[in-house]
């Protein structure tokens, strides 16, 4: 974790007294849950910033704006606006990492199963289309800690899933070897590639990926489709 992740978790535990009972360690019940709603409301408020300006640089006086609290709620929650894009990066790979865990217990092929996966990764990025810049945000000139922790913790797992679905689909002969590595890349590449830019693509498209559904439910299926025929051992 980052320096400022440190430092809000420090900072969080040194005001937790305040407006606590005495004698006791937590903060009382209705207490906790509005800190709790505010540290939430400011994630929500950076992530709406990022998808609606198509940046990942945005101001702590904006992000407090758009949560509907003071700006020095950034700095007790999260110790700086590094600290709360970390949190922010955290919390959105982390849903998915769940979601991941789900998928190997659904009874169904390893085509079927990677259908699934790659339709949940374009989703993703519908969704998150800031995640690959963030990512780069957060490891560049960062410290090893934080950048192990994001290749470790949130990365390597979607990556290693992946690798096991083509795995069990070669063994099964479903699939045709083929380098995990280089199908992850091709993976990202192709879900990042619509999203990421947007700006670019009206201009020379019209209209906005990130708030067209029906273009995404069209470029998702595209997508999946060509993918699959690249690693299907038979692809007719």
């Amino acid at each position: 974790m980052s320096t400022a992740h440190f430092r809000g978790h420090s900072a969080r535990r040194g005001l937790a007294g305040a407006g606590t009972p005495a004698g006791t360690d937590q903060p009382q019940a209705p207490e906790r849950a509005a800190r709790e709603n505010s540290r939430e409301a400011l994630l929500d408020a950076a992530s709406a910033l990022m998808r609606e300006l198509d940046t990942t640089e945005i101001g702590i006086v904006d992000i407090a704006a758009r949560a509907g609290v003071n700006h020095a709620m950034i700095r007790y929650f999260f110790g700086s606006k590094e600290g709360l894009l970390m949190a922010l990066l955290d919390r959105d790979v982390t849903r998915r990492i769940r979601q991941l865990g789900r998928l190997f217990h659904l009874d169904v092929t390893p085509t079927e199963r990677m259908r699934i996966h790659l339709s949940g990764i374009l989703d993703t990025y519908f969704a998150i289309p800031y995640l690959n810049r963030l990512i780069q945000q957060m490891v560049r000139e960062a410290d090893p800690a934080r950048v192990r922790h994001i290749g470790e913790e949130l990365l390597q797992p979607i990556a290693n899933a992946q690798a096991r679905i083509i795995e069990a689909g070669v063994a099964s002969g479903e699939f045709r070897p083929v380098d995990p590595k280089l199908f992850y890349f091709n993976t990202i590449g192709a879900a990042d590639g619509l999203y990421a830019n947007r700006f670019t693509l009206s201009a020379v498209f019209g209209g906005l990926p990130n708030a067209d559904p029906l273009l995404h439910a069209r470029y998702r299926a595209h997508t999946v489709e060509t993918l699959m025929k690249g690693l299907l051992a038979d692809p007719a």
